[in-house]
């Protein structure tokens, strides 16, 4: 991607992002160790993956 520092706008994607039908656990697990913001944001998923359980308060940020 070229970000132009003048104009967001003017900004060009040179290789867009592939989507993936599987996890990347190796990268979820790295990420989670440096970030503990998206560890959070994982530990919320899992909840709601497990019981359907959604805290507002969590997602809506």
């Amino acid at each position: 991607m070229i970000i132009s520092a003048e104009s967001l706008f003017d900004s060009q994607i040179l290789i867009p992002a592939r989507e993936r039908t599987a996890i990347d656990w190796q990268s979820v697990n790295r990420i989670v160790s440096e970030n503990t913001d998206f560890h959070r944001f994982v530990e919320q998923v899992g909840i709601y993956s497990q019981t359907g359980r959604m805290v507002k308060s969590v997602w809506n940020k």
